[in-house]
């Protein structure tokens, strides 16, 4: 691999896995840094005390990113990832920072391409995107469990700024990282392409000690949500130690056709919240993930001496996609051949009781009538069609939301029927799995476009009004959409 190559989807599928840093965080304690360090320079002045917000670094003490990222470098670190964590609008408004956020990422890429390009050896830049500080799919008011801070336009728009600086500071690709809800991983994903089509993406997800994200989606849910974008890898950091990732590790690498990441933490914490897993403990531990993993390294508690012990390791080989269609809420669900069976419980055309408590407001009864519809069918796939009650996006929006907060329903796919295209969205933008959409009809003109739109926000395709599947098929093909997510006839 030469010092000039560029960062490909092959890059992750070489002979031995490549190689990491360490944690951010944890190397810049070690300065015992002041207010001052972290306010001095600063463009914009915030409105409350900044130490801690670590980005706010790379302007006023560059030489300490610099230096951390340099130590990695001479640790061994094939990928070493920007200080960039919370470069992002949203996340900086805590501070009064927002409009400096752009400037905190644009300047975190160019030092660690500075130490990159320095180094003796080829080094990748990895534009380091954390999960956000709001979340899409989480409740965040129990008497409004409709209510969101912040949506997905605003999220995704902040991710669209941040990668789009740190595209222009000249990182290799990006690592969204220490996801704990995939509506948030997906906005993320869009804003990214919004910043730059086709640019080399890591999404690695944040677990509980049960395996699943903070909003209670599995692996497989959580990777089916994201699957749509042309992944670099896909995998596990932060969460815990290596000892209480590698089942996971291994089951997802019995599967995920995408390479895999796993970067621990130095441990579990101890009870004053510090990780103190040593060098050679994580190492031994480590050889665990030998052939599992394409990609591995450290999170919180790790440090150079950490990376520098970690052993050379086998790259796994990954397998190919599966060819049947693979839908997601809390759960995964292979929907298999067609024609695809969909419960009609939130369908106001097939659900006479359902419509009446829609069309009166009754939404949480209306919940309640679809949760014990679902438990009594057991489906898999949610029909959720509303056409034909007052002001449809807004109503699907809500309607949604409050899917995510029932994990009753949520754990089903949803399928987003609608002939109004801001429903159709609004569906989309606020489901944190893997929908089927539609119906799309081949005959309008922007039919390929309109497939595209709905891909990106991560759904599989529902097409009506055929004539030549042949002829679909190889039109979505030219704009990413495989066989596999297109779907004809709804049982």
């Amino acid at each position: 691999m030469g010092k000039n190559s560029v960062f490909s989807p092959d890059t992750l599928r070489q002979e031995r896995a490549l190689r990491l840093d360490g944690a951010m965080g944890t190397q810049i304690l070690r300065f015992n840094l002041t207010e001052e360090d972290y306010r001095r320079g600063l463009p914009v002045t915030p409105t409350r005390d900044v130490k801690g917000d670590n980005e706010c670094l790379n302007l006023t003490r560059p030489d300490v990113i610099r230096s951390i990222h340099r130590s990695y470098v001479e640790a061994g670190a094939d990928i070493i990832e920007t200080n960039s964590f919370g470069a992002n609008s949203i996340v900086q408004s805590d501070y009064g920072l927002s409009s400096a956020a752009p400037e905190m990422a644009f300047a975190a890429a160019r030092l660690a391409r500075e130490v990159a390009d320095s180094a003796p050896r080829k080094v990748w830049v990895a534009g380091n995107m954390g999960p956000g500080s709001k979340s899409l799919s989480l409740v965040s008011d129990f008497t409004r469990p409709e209510w969101r801070p912040c949506g997905f336009d605003e999220v995704a728009a902040a991710y669209e700024e941040q990668a789009r600086a740190l595209i222009d500071g000249g990182v290799d690709l990006i690592i969204v990282e220490t996801c704990f809800d995939a509506l948030n991983a997906k906005a993320a994903l869009y804003g990214v392409q919004k910043a730059r089509p086709g640019f080399p993406v890591i999404v690695s997800v944040s677990v509980s000690g049960g395996g699943r994200a903070l909003t209670g989606q599995s692996l497989e849910a959580f990777y089916t949500a994201v699957s749509h974008a042309p992944l670099a890898a896909f995998g596990l950091n932060c969460s815990m130690g290596v000892e209480g990732l590698l089942p996971l590790v291994r089951s997802l690498s019995s599967w995920c056709p995408a390479p895999l990441v796993c970067y621990p933490n130095a441990g579990m914490p101890n009870a004053t919240g510090e990780y103190d897993e040593s060098p050679e403990k994580m190492a031994s531990h480590i050889m665990g993930l030998d052939g599992e993993v394409n990609l591995y390294g450290g999170c919180c508690g790790t440090s150079p001496e950490h990376i520098r012990a970690l052993p050379s390791l086998r790259s796994r080989t990954v397998p190919p996609p599966g060819k049947s269609l693979v839908l997601s809420g809390l759960e995964m669900w292979d929907l298999g051949e067609e024609p695809i069976a969909a419960s009609p419980a939130a369908h106001v055309g097939k659900s006479e009781d359902f419509a009446g408590m829609m069309e009166r407001g009754e939404y949480e009864d209306a919940l309640y009538s679809v949760s014990d519809r679902l438990a009594s069918e057991g489906a898999s796939l949610l029909h959720v069609n509303l056409d034909g009650l007052p002001d449809t996006p807004a109503v699907m929006e809500r309607l949604v939301r409050l899917i995510q907060s029932d994990p009753s329903v949520s754990s089903s796919a949803l399928l987003i029927d609608s002939s109004d295209w801001e429903t159709l969205l609004q569906g989309l933008k606020n489901a944190q799995g893997k929908c089927l959409a539609g119906p799309l009809d081949p005959h309008e003109p922007d039919f390929a476009e309109k497939a595209a739109v709905l891909r990106s926000l991560g759904a599989a395709i529902w097409v009506q009004n055929l004539d030549d599947r042949a002829l679909v098929i190889r039109t979505l093909a030219s704009v990413g959409i495989p066989s596999r997510d297109i779907v004809f006839n709804i049982g």
